[in-house]
């Protein structure tokens, strides 16, 4: 009988059991005095069965009538609990060392995967459940060194401690026999592994210590030829180059990871090494000085960033060769053209290499991804084959037309061409691709038709193309000589995350009488360098974006925005949108955008008006820049709102009144200029405002306080007929606050004052610095 316990998702059934043996009483009574321990609710509904079963006056009925808790197994002889399946279940917490789930002692399956136990040590307990033969306890946030008592646990077969925080030596498991599959990957282990790791646990055939700070022993390890590993991922470790002669021993290694090893001493000497069943060999980030191995089996090979000056040979009679990555390297010259006839090929990574010429793809290949983006390549577009799906080549010098060919490739995806110099149109049967990136060449002419269905990436930015498209993520069409109105039909694109109309020549206003803008994924509107104008009706923010107006989730994957459908081998996305951006009174290339990124820049046109106190209603603002208009009127007050806001800039309006002291509680602005307005009064006394330089408040009437030398304390005898004249509570109001600012150099002491100057000055929010790497 299987009893299926949904502990966190749980609907409660009544059926009759056809089983002898009922769930007992005291396993029940465990499972609630388990839910007992973590009274905080994250996910709804929780626990729910437990809940019913929580208040029922009599437990051993509920388990005589067949209640079905989802997640559970009962054993069908005893009615004791043996597997709890309790992944991704919300828990929060701390589990104590004497939890309830230590008395499960029949236990053989665990999955406690993705919870929230953050900060919690990993509890000692666990090793009592000596009938464990699998335990998966990824992804949640433990702490501290894995207990010895885990040790005991002598009939586990399956062990997952990856994604934790987990610190120490190697855990106390190499005298667990029987283990098939070890995952530490992702946590903080230090120290050696042990020298008989390849021989005493013989029934291991998958092994993942990837990202620790492992190295190799001081002596000498050996292998078994009986080793059943299959799997071996000890990627971004310590490890030095004698770790490879007992690997290469190992006689079913078909995976190995060995990229990025941080050792400024690692090289790796590749030759008269078997590694016979090699199919996955990944060396990136490491100094390969010989390569060659004898398996007949490799299909991955990854060599990105590996300080390569020649191109490995040795694959040149790899029939099975599927995935070659060689970017980021030293290769100069021409591609050698056996490549193209290695049957098996589909992923070709050549990116960031100094190869030039023209590559001689053959028509019949059996490529589909091909990546030649960042190389010396020049002359006319190689014909591709009629399989590509993923055709990259940005930054090279290719020219003349785009080849007609490409029209051949039906299931082609993504096309990206940008920063060369090709001319001319673009065929009118691209008509399928999802994403195309033509940036910065020499096209003209027309757009064709785009299945508006799978368009997900636009960028013709610095052509001379004109759009004509219903359906986009992101479109960029910068500096592309568009003379016409705001095209307002982009208020029907649903999944429009970015627009980036900026230096061409749209113009009138940005608003209608019968249309309100509304998106309803926009994180990013670039309209700058053209000539809008007139005013901003003043609910013009209020419903302009639902992400801009409701903060979205943090997102901790994926981090950047882009095309998640299709993939670099093994773990990467294989493209990116990139943007130009203006961003604390710099222009910037952003190569990746940030998830979190979110920006409304209207500067450069000629609107007027008074700026909308709706702009409050963005909360999740990164950089607001309207500088260069004709604003006029008061600075809003609801800018105060704006509490992501690091970047503002209102400078060159016509902008009047007082600053509103109220964005003194924008704690990440780390760059703000109002300068050459019509504004007076106290400049807003706060750690960012205050560490601005002079030049952002520069060019006004009668601004008065730091960052300014002007001070605004009232002249009380002798005054000049120009004297400063304030309605009295606010003269009094800034006196007390320039009285308290300078009194923070005197009170405590001067190296206090000297230090919160230096506070003032130097301060920069992280989280900016990291979006626009500043």
């Amino acid at each position: 009988m299987k009893l299926h316990l949904a502990v966190f998702s749980i609907t409660c059934c009544i059926y009759v059991t056809s089983s002898p043996v009922p769930p007992r009483p005291d396993q029940v009574e465990l499972l609630l005095a388990f839910k007992n321990e973590f009274p905080s609710r994250s996910c709804d509904p929780i626990w729910n069965t437990l809940d019913v079963v929580n208040h029922s006056p009599n437990i051993s009925s509920w388990t005589k009538e067949g209640v079905s808790f989802d997640g559970v197994v009962f054993d069908n002889a005893t009615g004791a609990v043996t597997e709890l399946n309790l992944g991704g279940a919300c828990i929060s917490g701390t589990i104590q060392a004497n939890s309830s789930l230590f008395r499960f002692q029949h236990l053989r399956y665990l999955r406690l995967f993705i919870n929230h136990f953050d900060s919690s040590p990993l509890p000692s307990g666990f090793g009592r459940l000596t009938s464990l033969e699998y335990l998966d306890l990824s992804q949640n946030g433990f702490t501290g060194e894995v207990p010895s008592s885990i040790s005991n646990l002598s009939r586990l077969t399956f062990l997952d401690l990856s994604r934790n925080k987990l610190t120490g030596r190697f855990p106390h498991v190499h005298n667990l026999t029987l283990l098939s599959s070890i995952d530490l990957s992702y946590n903080h282990f230090s120290g050696t592994i042990p020298s008989n790791l390849f021989t005493t646990m013989l029934s291991l055939d998958y092994l993942d210590l990837r990202q620790n700070h492992l190295k190799d022993p001081l002596e000498t390890m050996t292998s078994s030829p009986s080793s059943k590993l299959v799997h071996l991922d000890m990627a971004k470790n310590l490890f030095s180059s004698r770790i490879l002669e007992p690997i290469s021993k190992l006689p079913n290694l078909t995976h190995l990871d060995l990229s990025f090893q941080n050792t400024t001493t690692y090289t790796i000497n590749f030759d008269f090494l078997s590694f016979k069943s090699l199919e996955y060999l990944d060396l990136s980030g490491n100094s390969v000085s010989v390569l060659n191995t004898s398996s007949k089996n490799l299909s991955f090979l990854i060599l990105s960033s590996c300080n390569l000056t020649e191109f490995p040979t040795f694959i040149k009679t790899s029939r099975n060769l599927e995935v070659l990555d060689v970017s980021k390297n030293r290769l100069k010259g021409k591609v050698p053209e056996w490549l193209w006839k290695l049957p098996s090929l589909s992923h070709a990574n050549l990116s960031h290499n100094s190869f030039s010429g023209s590559p001689k793809v053959l028509l019949n290949s059996s490529l589909s991804e091909l990546d030649l983006s960042s190389n010396t390549f020049h002359g006319s577009f190689p014909i591709i084959p009629h399989t590509i799906k993923v055709m990259a080549a940005s930054n090279n010098n290719f020219s003349g037309g785009i080849p007609l060919t490409l029209c051949q490739a039906s299931q082609l995806r993504l096309l990206d061409l940008s920063h060369n110099s090709f001319s001319g149109s673009i065929h009118r049967c691209l008509t399928n691709v999802s994403v195309l990136k033509l940036r910065n060449n020499d096209l003209t002419g027309r757009l064709p038709d785009i299945d508006s269905r799978i368009l997900v990436i636009l960028d013709v930015g610095h052509n001379q193309i004109i759009v004509n498209c219903t359906s986009l993520k992101f479109l960029n069409v910068e500096r592309n000589r568009i003379s016409d109105t705001f095209p307002f039909w982009l208020n029907a694109l649903a999944q429009l995350e970015v627009i980036v109309l900026r230096s061409n020549r749209f113009h009138g206003p940005i608003s209608s009488p019968g249309i309100s803008l509304s998106f309803t994924a926009l994180s990013i509107m670039d309209i700058s360098l053209n000539n809008f104008n007139g005013s901003l009706p003043p609910d013009y923010f209020a419903n302009l974006s639902e992400p801009l107006v409701n903060s979205p989730p943090v997102k901790h994957w994926p981090e950047y925005r882009g095309d998640w459908h299709y993939y670099k081998y093994p773990t990467e996305p294989w493209y990116y949108p990139s943007i130009y951006l203006r961003s604390k009174g710099r222009n910037m290339e952003l190569e990746k955008i940030p998830d979190r990124c979110a920006v409304i820049e209207f500067s450069g046109n000629s609107f007027g008006g008074e700026i909308p106190e709706s702009i409050g209603f963005l909360k999740s603002l990164i950089v607001l820049d309207l500088s260069n208009n004709g604003f006029t009127g008061r600075i809003p007050s609801s800018l105060a709102k704006l509490t992501q806001l690091e970047s503002l800039d209102l400078s060159r309006n016509q902008l009047s009144g007082r600053i509103p002291q109220e964005i003194r509680v924008l704690t990440f602005l780390s760059y703000t200029n109002m300068s050459h307005n019509r504004l007076t009064g106290q400049i807003p006394q706060g750690t960012q405002i205050g560490g601005q330089p002079k030049s952002s408040f520069e060019g006004n009437i009668d601004l008065c306080g730091l960052p300014l030398e002007e001070t605004c304390f009232r002249e009380t005898t002798g005054a000049p007929s120009t004297q400063r004249t304030q309605e009295p509570e606010v003269a009094k109001q800034e006196e007390v606050l320039d009285w308290k600012a300078a009194a923070l150099g005197y009170g405590p002491g001067v190296l206090f004052g000297v230090a919160i100057g230096q506070a003032f000055a130097t301060y920069k929010p992280a989280l900016f610095y990291k979006l626009f790497r500043l």
